[in-house]
């Protein structure tokens, strides 16, 4: 079995994301491993042990309901910023919350995670670097829709798009991509379709570019939606280049479309 290496930004990164509210399996598809490894990590680290009861029930007061509640919901503390701050055991501050449907989702918690913060130039060089890394593994973690799958030269393609574009390459002797790994970005998960010569590929119908870029409604939600968009600019700008390629078939043309 192949053994897992952390490096000391993954352990960090982990050891933020788990005091953020995430839980060791969504922590774990990140990092596209299983839940097992980042358990691990947080017992080496400290953050799992599970401390010596008293064998003492621990009552809270209504005043410390209000503050528990008004700090995870009004002032975005984790849980275990919460516990620190009263005293308390994580799994205790946890349980709390789960009873009193305070509990926040995945998603929000990913976006408290990083919203507002600004990142230092070595953390960017280092985010830049480990997934240069994932991506040049060749592993993706894929999350599809009504899309077809397709493999060409052991590459997979989401959509006949995508699909194209890489039999295009193949037919002008280009050289290939690599399929990648999601990308942790203050707006959510950044799924890029390949990784090039230290760039990142976005393909694109005509249609879904429009959408990309606000000209038209999305036909799910049948409203304007720069989400993906705002992924997509954050990784531009913080980790490497992403270029956006508008797929012609038509015309048999690959169109490079600045965002």
């Amino acid at each position: 079995m192949r053994q897992i290496v952390f490096t000391t930004n993954d352990i960090i990164k982990i050891k933020e994301l788990y005091s953020n509210g995430l839980s060791c399996s969504h922590i774990g598809e990140i990092f596209n491993v299983s839940k097992t490894p980042i358990i691990k990590i947080l017992k080496n680290e400290g953050l799992l042990k599970k401390p010596k009861s008293n064998g003492v029930k621990i009552n809270l007061s209504q005043s410390q309901k209000n503050k528990i509640k008004k700090m995870y919901c009004e002032e975005f503390k984790s849980s275990y910023d919460i516990s620190k701050k009263l005293n308390l055991t994580k799994s205790f501050i946890d349980k709390f919350l789960q009873k009193s449907n305070y509990r926040r989702s995945k998603s929000d918690a990913m976006k408290i995670l990083k919203t507002g913060v600004s990142l230092s130039d070595s953390v960017k060089s280092n985010m830049k670097k480990a997934q240069i890394k994932i991506n040049l593994s060749g592993k993706r973690k894929i999350k599809g829709g009504v899309c077809k799958f397709y493999k060409v030269k052991g590459l997979v393609c989401q959509g006949t798009f995508e699909k194209f574009y890489i039999e295009k390459l193949i037919n002008e002797n280009q050289k290939l991509p690599n399929n990648c790994g999601p990308i942790l970005t203050p707006f959510g998960l950044y799924y890029p379709d390949f990784f090039l010569d230290g760039k990142y590929i976005e393909i694109k119908s005509d249609y879904t570019f429009k959408i990309l870029v606000g000209n038209i409604k999305n036909h799910f939600t049948n409203d304007f939606d720069d989400k993906q968009l705002q992924k997509i600019k954050y990784v531009n700008e913080n980790i490497s280049n992403v270029d956006v390629i508008v797929v012609d078939k038509k015309n048999n043309k690959l169109i490079k479309k600045e965002i």
